[in-house]
């Protein structure tokens, strides 16, 4: 929105006489409850802007005050009478008072100070024509070109002291507050005289005088508007609080002065400081507002935007929790959807899209605090609400849904509850099947599944709910990198330690026995995928995927045989993601995870092939050699519990990178060549062992 302009002279809006304000210094005003001013306790107590001087001077006579008046009526008598073409040489002409610079048309604040002395004297004199001398010049203030001269020549400085006195007459105060408002318009030297005194406290004080509240709101509007030092200052003393105390109290009426308060409420939240001085129940006053659903679109935003600034605060998160207003939050993203497009405009659209977005990273921050799981545990109306959301139509709803609920599936306790009580995997998996699903809920979806398959006793309810054949297209999406290295990840942690769902991996595409997808299996997929991927991450998952399938197949039970035989028979490159696990040196535990899964590949004869073509590899060969011949004897020496920790994994590693030899010359499998048979053979030699490891 753009400045407010010249603030025209308008009827008192308030009910009855103002109230008298209490004889007091400005400082005591800040916490009087018999004062009209708002008790707002962010305002500071120290350094309080000037006042003007008591009206106890020597008293001028009736026919003095009448000629200072009606001198200043002249003066600004054309520019109240043709404004727009106001001519500031006649202005000049008419004080007397012109040099040749300002007959040029120049305004020079000099020609002024006649008048900032003639304002002394009708102030300090307690003159009955104050009042009309500050009306006079608030309406010559509305011309632009009078506002630097009414900063420069002091006349702006004195009316901005008379609205920090107290005990100023209504009339006064409100046309004090429009020059002061016009004469800020656009104008930042004088921004700048209000900020470096704290004229805002003031200012704000009187947003609790009915008699001139209309009228402070977009005076502050006007100081504040594309001058962050204004906004800096403002937001410091409290006049966020200020205003949404008179919003909630349904104090303040007019769309444009709507706009303006919340306008004003948006600029203060975007200032560290005024959030951090805020009183505790601020934002209860927000989310009181933020729900209300009459407020029109351009109100929404700003109260919202307010919302996710004070949401961004440790705080008020906590405060949030503490106070049981999550709920409301959720209803403020939840009422977003009932907002009708057709009633926005084309600049609108993407700014309720926007809106969504950052309430759900706010409220993403909230749950995933230890705090909220306290607060709301499953069964909560909350909880509830977020479940319901996973089978709506609104992707944000869902995504929102996906995150807390995932924040809250912390323990397996509440995991394995998710699914036996709530049967929340059921709609999730129905979300990945659907073609139609955008990358961020699915990807909202598989981390929420993430969650939910670690738990040991979900595996086999996410197993028997096709979660395999659900997530095996999203292998493939290559034009979303992070929705296929999630889906990955979570085909890794349904398979590990769960023999069923290592058997649906090991599943064909197709039941048709003639159809060649018989002969492929939905880890053939994957395997597929890592020759395409160039993503280290991705590459692992699968690498880890096949660890675990070989972990679960270790038993050697007729059904293991029976799969291990499939496993390998129908994968002749299974291990080359467990040679790329060994390679790679960003995560040793995966290292050793390869050099494990290796070991135990080798020691089967159909495994033994698999790792003899992963050996193929020229590099995965010399790992293997430099692997055996570490040496872990070191000078005796004091080591830190990081060093001794990894000569024991290293240790291990060299261990497992035996047991792998071993087990290639024991099953010696055919496509072994006769000179790496030997080079195995002497690296065991040197190893010290003469004879195959059993």
């Amino acid at each position: 929105m753009e400045n407010s302009g010249p603030i025209s002279k308008g009827p008192a809006h308030g009910q009855g006489p103002a109230k008298p304000m209490a004889a007091t210094e400005p400082d005591d005003v800040l916490n009087d409850p018999s004062s009209d001013s708002l008790p707002l306790k962010s305002l500071p107590e120290d350094s309080p802007p000037p006042c003007a001087p008591a009206r106890d001077g020597e008293k001028l006579s009736k026919e003095a005050e009448e000629k200072m008046f009606r001198a200043l009526q002249e003066i600004f008598r054309e520019a109240e009478e043709e404004e727009d073409n106001f001519d500031v040489t006649d202005l000049l002409a008419a004080l007397e008072v012109a040099d040749d610079q300002s007959k040029r048309g120049r305004q020079n604040p000099q020609v002024l100070k006649g008048v900032r002395m003639a304002l002394d004297k009708l102030w300090r004199s307690g003159s009955d024509y104050m009042a009309q001398a500050a009306e006079v010049l608030a309406n010559g203030s509305r011309n632009p070109a009078w506002r630097a001269p009414y900063g420069r020549s002091g006349i702006l400085d004195f009316f901005l002291r008379v609205i920090a006195s107290n005990g100023v007459d209504a009339d006064i105060l409100l046309h004090s507050l429009r020059l002061v408002g016009n004469s800020c318009a656009d104008t930042d030297e004088n921004r700048q005289l209000v900020t470096e005194r704290h004229y805002t406290i003031p200012i704000i004080r009187l947003f609790g005088n009915p008699e001139v509240v209309h009228v402070a709101i977009p005076v502050m509007y006007n100081i504040c508007a594309d001058f962050e030092p204004a906004q800096a200052e403002a937001a410091k003393n409290g006049v966020g609080y200020a205003l949404l105390k008179l919003l909630t109290e349904n104090e303040i009426e007019g769309n444009a002065l709507l706009t303006y308060s919340y306008e004003l409420v948006e600029m203060s939240s975007e200032q560290a400081q005024g959030i951090e001085r805020s009183p505790d129940d601020t934002l209860s006053m927000i989310l009181r507002l933020a729900n209300d659903p009459d407020l029109s679109f351009a109100h929404f935003s700003y109260i919202v935007n307010c919302l996710v600034a004070y949401l961004q605060n440790e705080r008020f998160q906590r405060r949030c929790i503490s106070e049981t207003l999550v709920g409301s939050v959720v209803s403020v993203l939840g009422q977003s959807f009932d907002i009708d497009p057709v009633n926005l405009s084309p600049e609108d659209t993407p700014g309720l899209a926007q809106l969504r977005l950052t309430l759900n990273q706010a409220l993403s921050d909230i749950s995933a605090l230890p705090l909220f799981s306290k607060a709301y545990p499953l069964g909560s109306e909350l909880s509830t609400t977020l479940l319901s959301w996973l089978d709506g139509p609104e992707d944000q709803l869902q995504i929102c849904a996906c995150v807390m609920l995932g924040n809250l599936a912390r323990e397996d306790g509440i995991c394995e509850a998710m699914i036996r009580d709530y049967n929340i995997h059921v709609p999730l998996i129905t979300i990945l099947k659907n073609d139609d699903a955008r990358g961020s809920v699915l990807h909202a979806v598989l981390g929420i599944l993430k969650n939910l398959a670690i738990a040991g006793n979900n595996k086999e309810h996410l197993g028997a709910t096709e979660i395999i054949k659900a997530t095996s297209p999203l292998w493939s999406l290559d034009a979303v990198p992070q929705v296929q290295f999630a889906a990955t990840s979570l085909a890794r942690l349904v398979i590990v330690s769960s023999l069923k769902n290592a058997a649906r991996l090991l599943e064909p595409l197709s039941s048709d026995p003639d159809s060649p997808a018989h002969y492929r299996t939905y880890l053939s997929l994957l395997l597929s995928l890592f020759g395409k991927t160039d993503s280290s991450p991705i590459k692992t998952e699968i690498g880890r995927t096949i660890a675990a399938v070989c972990r679960t197949l270790k038993q050697k039970s007729a059904e293991d045989s029976i799969l291990a035989e499939r496993f390998f028979k129908l994968h002749e490159d299974v291990a080359r993601p467990l040679g790329a696990m060994v390679v790679q040196t960003q995560w040793p535990v995966v290292q050793s995870e390869g050099w494990f899964a290796l070991a135990l590949m080798a020691s089967s004869p159909l495994g033994s092939l698999a790792v003899v073509d992963c050996l193929q590899d020229i590099d995965i060969f010399q790992l293997l050699s430099e692997t055996v011949r570490a040496s872990t004897d070191e000078a005796p020496r004091e080591e830190t519990t990081n060093e001794i920790t990894e000569k024991l994994r290293k240790a291990k590693d060299r261990d497992n990178a035996l047991i792998l030899i071993n087990g290639l010359l024991t099953n010696n499998p055919s496509t072994l060549p006769g000179t790496r048979r030997d080079m195995l053979a002497d690296l065991l030699r040197e190893a010290g062992q003469e004879r195959p490891l059993i």
